[in-house]
């Protein structure tokens, strides 16, 4: 995975997608409900291809986590920073991995990440109030039909929500989620 990173992180900044691109999979009623069908592509793909995570991408390879969002048996869900997102901290995937030590930057990435699907309507509608991260630490929803997440004093807004994955879902994030 760290080779397709490498090879395609040329390819990656050159690449716009355009944001129905972004939507891998299929939302589907049924029963009186929506449910998610997962998408064909892993998280790392998705963030690889999309061109508008090559910073979260950069700090996923320098702490060897490539191979967490890759996993093709794991439920994961991510609320993914994107490049807009950490460029408001200073951050680009040219800078991001010299200026953040790596027991410190892996803290923040598990921090966006939680160990089980949650699709927008367990997010948005306030169902299961506190979501845990794997860093242990939580982060809380606003509910009531919001798309704003808040964590240690901080809010941050879900600006795409459920783009599905064959390995979980990404909510993309417009600013970074600190521990």
């Amino acid at each position: 995975m760290l080779k397709l990173i490498s090879k395609s992180k040329t390819a990656v900044i050159s690449l716009v997608a355009a944001c129905a691109v972004m939507f891998a999979g299929t939302v589907v009623a049924g029963e009186g409900k929506a449910r998610f069908k997962p998408g064909p592509d892993t998280i790392a793909t998705i963030a690889v291809e999309n061109g508008n995570f090559t910073t979260l991408v950069a700090a996923l390879s320098c702490t060897g986590l490539v191979g967490a969002v890759a996993d093709p048996d794991a439920e994961l869900t991510v609320f993914a920073p994107n490049d807009a997102a950490f460029g408001k901290l200073n951050y680009t995937a040219d800078n991001i991995c010299s200026e953040i030590d790596s027991a410190t930057l892996t803290d923040i990435l598990l921090y966006h990440v939680v160990a089980e699907r949650r699709p927008s309507p367990s997010v948005i509608n306030g169902m299961n109030k506190e979501i845990d991260t794997l860093l242990g630490e939580t982060l809380f929803p606003a509910g009531m039909g919001s798309l704003e997440i808040s964590a240690n004093n901080s809010t941050v807004n879900v600006v795409a929500a459920d783009i599905l994955a064959s390995n979980g879902i990404i909510h993309v994030i417009d600013f970074v989620l600190l521990p």
